[in-house]
């Protein structure tokens, strides 16, 4: 049947300004934003636009409308939903522009709607309706509804005895479907909230009545009337960080498991707590070593690890095979464990799991399994033959395998259809794959039902050698690696190994791969933490012939010309300045008596005194593959690093980047004073003015495609070298910043004033990457001392020690402050309940970041059920439970 349907958008524009519609149709460019509708100016507050399409069964519409000017985009707050009737001609749409950055959109998503106010969901009979009124009302309690009340007896005629009640439906709207008379005076109406239980108005919205706009008979008009005018409180939460390999139960098998999330929900809400944060949770099984424990390097962005599945819910062997003899045996001793054994966990697991698939893989056939099957087809099928590939060639480096190195999606299948082990271990993987998402939904039903919401991690990158990579290469830049520039963690900088992302072909179908990710990741989790949000507007990219990230530079960002150079006076030869700066004295100060054996060996002379790298360690990479021992390895490393520019060829351009904290190099040094200072003052402008403008220009087009995705809450690490423009976007786009109290964003402060801290934020004394703050606490006497008097306001000596009352009383201070979320590691919440390990402080460490090859295996000491915990309004209180 064919349908009319009329788009008015009340929204005041100015000259340049262009609107545009974006939805899940091919009228509204299928959700890519280049391909959006434009909407028709009407005068200086409406805009309009008409489409027509066929459609014969219900589906829900999505759309939602951007700003264009010049080149910036600027997105609205939400994506309405409505489930559209084919039997209706035309239908009319009447919205109102929804501005992101409003605390109510943050009080729309998943946590709130979905376990904090849940509504039971009904949808309204319209069909002999002439219009619908749809709003939203977050935090609205239980019990309690919209009512709408007009000057029009079928609005109640403004009688509070009989108002118009709406209904809750599935895409989030409070929604009434009245017939109202053609032709009548205006229509004026106003919201309110009504008390179920006890049959009752309560109270009006604030502000005047609102005026239905002349409507057409014949047109089914939507009102989309945004969010009712409430007095909405400040919604405040706290949560508890824990990744879930370090919880301990029982039942479990020398890890935590995702049915260990269900006491630890039970713990969280008797507690005061209202959501778990975990670390990503998805498959790195690469190496098949405890070097796969680093959470963030996953071999697929959609499949679940195994190390999280509690093997007596799949199934048991029977008694007398051998795996089922040491059962109980080796369970008891892995959790006597005080740490993660990682590999003895993970191989027994799956061996286990290979021996049930063995004995019972043909009860997967069921109706429910195809369904998910079917539902996931697009990840499951290249995830399962990649790792038939990964064990047959024992790497999971595909660019080392003799065949299928390139991924071919109809070869592939075959593979599986004509070899029988390849389809053998592929259907073991699906049976993997299908029991661990039955496990973590039913788990996160059970948490939901606690009122406590799940929040997880999404890592910046992909592993070089995943089956993301492997399928769609073109996404990455396979010859990149991403990283961080240095700070607080590592002189160094971090190299990270994940190639970078080419925005330009996943900006070409609307982030389409990181849509079915998020989509994907909605199915378990409530809100998600963006690990290194600051890779939406740059990425620190580091060439592939480098290991350290201080030889890495943003990605994008404006580069230096040698014009440019000269012009600022800076006299700019490409060797002095894209070289190592190598001379006997800096030999001498390096090596010391072993300077003369490095000449000979690493080093060629050059005119003036200098010395130049020979061509077979003439880079990072290339001393690396030498296995050198390990301080001749760094020192050639520092020497290799020592350069002023990094020198960077674009097609036949080329260009230089300032090597990140150039003025500590023994180049800089050997300068001039004249070309130092002209040489800093281009330094501070290329990384703290020159790119600010592009990069907000990055975020602002990549983010929105990431909100508009899923319902999940959306949090950003956002930590580092962070740009100016970065606050203010994440602000105008509702994206909750992190605010960790011992690493200040403000340039000059040993603390953040977690007090002064956005609303729409989270608060954390530590993450995971840091010590807790027991160890925090020892790390500098100095940075202890001013933290006690100054920010705690003491005016006795500060302890040696971060005791029970001193970690209550900076858990406390948080709860205090007015951010969203406050949310704090297992570890200081355990310490607060009184439990004070006798092992070092830094036992108790998730990461350093800046180990390299961290062995990721904390567990927390005892089951989470043997620990009491209550948070109140008023503070902290917890106790130990021994």
């Amino acid at each position: 049947m064919h349908q009319t349907i009329r788009f008015y958008l009340r929204y005041h524009t100015h000259y340049g300004q262009d609107v545009y519609l974006l939805g899940n149709i091919p009228a509204l460019g299928s959700d890519v934003p280049h391909q959006a509708l434009r909407l028709q100016w009407e005068n200086d507050e409406w805009w309009s636009a008409t489409i027509r399409i066929t459609t014969t069964e219900p589906f829900v519409l999505q759309y939602q409308y951007l700003l264009r000017e010049l080149e910036e985009v600027t997105y609205e707050g939400g994506v309405r939903e409505i489930l559209l009737d084919p039997a209706r001609e035309a239908y009319r749409f009447t919205d109102t522009w929804n501005y992101a950055g409003q605390p109510q959109n943050a009080w729309q998503t998943a946590p709130f709607t979905r376990v904090f106010f849940r509504h039971p969901v009904q949808q309204p009979d319209s069909r002999a309706a002439t219009h619908q009124f749809r709003v939203q009302a977050p935090l609205l309690p239980a019990g309690k509804t919209i009512c709408l009340l007009g000057n029009v007896p079928s609005l109640g005629s403004w009688n509070i005895k009989t108002p118009l009640l709406l209904q809750y439906d599935a895409q989030g709207w409070f929604t009434a479907a009245p017939q109202l008379p053609a032709g009548a005076t205006p229509v004026r109406y106003k919201y309110g909230v009504y008390d179920l239980d006890n049959h009752t108005f309560e109270y009006y919205e604030n502000g005047p009545d609102r005026e239905l706009p002349v409507f057409a008979t014949g047109e089914h008009t939507v009102l989309h009337d945004g969010f009712v005018r409430l007095d909405y409180p400040h919604w405040k939460g706290a949560g508890v960080s824990v990744p879930v390999f370090s919880l301990r139960s029982h039942e479990g098998f020398g890890t935590g498991e995702f049915a260990d999330l269900v006491p630890l929900a039970q713990w969280a809400r008797q507690g005061g707590l209202q959501l778990i944060q975990v670390l990503p949770v998805n498959d790195t099984v690469s190496t098949w070593t405890w070097r796969d424990s680093y959470p963030y390097n996953a071999i697929s962005s959609f499949a679940l690890h195994p190390l999280y599945i509690r093997l007596q819910d799949v199934g048991l062997l029977p008694a007398t095979h051998p795996l089922q003899r040491q059962f109980h045996s080796l369970r008891q001793w892995l959790n006597e464990k005080e740490e993660v054994d990682y590999e003895t966990v993970l191989s027994y697991k799956l061996a286990y799991l290979k021996a049930l698939y063995e004995e019972e893989g043909e009860k997967l056939q069921t109706r429910a399994y195809w369904q998910w099957f079917a539902a996931n087809e697009h990840w499951l099928l290249p995830y399962a033959v990649f790792c038939y590939l990964r064990d047959k060639y024992h790497t999971s480096d595909f660019s080392r395998w003799p065949e299928y190195n390139q991924y071919d999606y109809t070869a592939i299948n075959q593979l599986v259809i004509a070899d029988g082990a390849a389809a053998a271990a592929a259907h073991f993987w699906f049976f993997v794959q299908y029991h661990l998402h039955l496990q973590l939904q039913q788990a996160v039903t059970a948490v939901r039902n606690e009122g406590v919401a799940l929040k997880g991690d999404i890592p910046i990158g992909i592993s070089r050698y995943s089956a993301d990579a492997w399928m769609n290469p073109g996404l990455y830049h396979s010859d990149m690696q991403a990283g961080a520039p240095p700070d607080s963690f590592t002189a160094e900088g971090q190299n990270w190994g994940f190639p970078t992302y080419n925005w330009k072909k996943m900006m070409a179908d609307g982030c389409e791969w990181w849509q079915q990710r998020l989509r994907h990741m909605s199915v378990y989790f409530d809100a998600f933490r963006i690990d290194h949000i600051l890779g939406f507007f740059r990425i620190w990219q580091i060439p592939q012939q480098a290991v350290q990230g201080l030889l890495g530079y943003f990605h994008p960002a404006i580069p230096l010309s040698r014009e440019e150079l000269l012009q600022k006076g800076i006299p700019f030869d490409e060797a002095r300045f894209c070289q190592p700066w190598i001379t006997d004295a800096v030999l001498d100060q390096t090596f010391g008596s072993y300077a003369g054996i490095i000449k000979d060996r690493y080093l060629y002379a050059l005119p003036h005194g200098r010395y130049a790298l020979q061509p077979h360690c003439d880079t990072q990479r290339k001393v690396r593959e030498l296995q050198l021992p390990e301080a001749v390895e760094s020192a050639l490393f520092h020497l290799i690093a020592d350069v002023l520019l990094i020198k960077v060829t674009q097609g036949e351009r080329v260009m230089y980047h300032p090597r990140y904290d150039l003025a500590s190099t023994t180049s800089f040094a050997a300068l001039d004073p004249v070309t130092q200072q002209r040489l800093l003052d281009l330094y501070h402008h290329f990384f703290y003015v020159r790119q600010e403008s592009c990069w907000r220009k990055e975020a602002m087009h990549k983010l929105p495609l990431i909100r508009r995705a899923t319902r999940m809450l959306i949090c950003g690490e956002d930590l580092g070298m962070v740009p100016h423009c970065v606050p203010g976007v994440m602000q105008a786009q509702g994206i909750l910043g992190l605010e960790v109290q011992r690493m200040p964003k403000q340039a000059g402060y040993d603390f953040a004033a977690i007090f002064e801290a956005p609303y729409l934020s989270v608060l954390t004394p530590a993450t995971h990457d840091m010590s807790t703050l027991r160890g925090w606490w020892e790390e500098n006497a100095g940075i202890s001392r001013k933290y006690y008097q100054q920010v705690l306001k003491h005016n006795t000596p500060a302890p040696l020690h971060a005791n029970v009352a001193l970690v209550k009383e900076i858990i406390n201070q948080h709860l205090q402050a007015n951010a969203m979320w406050r949310i704090f590691q297992i570890q200081d919440l355990l310490a607060a309940a009184g439990y004070i390990s006798d092992q070092h402080p830094d036992k108790e460490r998730i990461n350093i970041p800046a180990v390299t090859q961290h062995y990721w295996r904390y567990r927390i000491p005892d089951s989470i059920t043997n620990y009491e915990l209550r948070i109140t309004n008023a503070g902290a209180f917890v106790r130990h439970n021994p």
